[in-house]
């Protein structure tokens, strides 16, 4: 009898751990000159991902012309920076997601404007009814990229960008 339970026990686990979960999410990034800093919205991340526990796998993906920061010119610079069209998708793909101490970490690759770089995200997850909320974000570079850094005003952005995720996972 110890053995069906546990059989059971391990049966049911192995089922929770390929639960596929869809995602959706408001993206946001934060950019920075020598006066101040500006904010973009992209209310489009989508996808799905499988997660055990500590592993992942999945992709969720945004729509890069979506961005919006308010300033129609901006966005278009940001556009043409990114290379839409021809890169018309940012993708993150998790590998890895497991609690940290009190953070949640999701490392993985983000695959944008034609470069696929590893990325660590740093946030928290929440238990939700339907499954999860997670918010974090990570910091990354337009160097890393290989990206022209903007300019306004005759000012050059900073090299630096934050980038912030909230995301709602709900059990498929």
């Amino acid at each position: 009898m110890v053995h069906l339970v546990f059989l059971t026990l391990v049966l049911l686990g192995a089922a929770l751990a390929q639960t596929p979960y869809g995602v959706e999410g408001v993206a946001r990034y934060r950019g920075f000159y020598p006066l101040g800093s500006w904010e973009g919205k992209n209310p489009t991340p989508r996808g799905q991902v499988v997660w055990d526990g500590e592993r992942a796998s999945g992709e969720v993906c945004l729509e890069q012309k979506a961005w919006d920061s308010g300033n129609r010119e901006r966005d278009e610079k940001s556009w043409k920076i990114l290379g839409y069209p021809d890169f018309p998708r940012a993708c993150l793909y998790p590998q890895r997601a497991y609690a940290q101490g009190d953070r949640f970490v999701v490392e993985g690759e983000l695959a944008m404007a034609g470069k696929r770089l590893p990325v660590r995200l740093e946030g928290r997850l929440e238990p939700t009814p339907e499954g999860f909320r997670f918010v974090g974000g990570f910091t990354t570079r337009f160097s890393d990229w290989g990206l022209e850094r903007p300019r306004f005003l005759f000012l050059e952005v900073a090299d630096r960008v934050e980038v912030f995720l909230e995301a709602l996972l709900r059990r498929r």
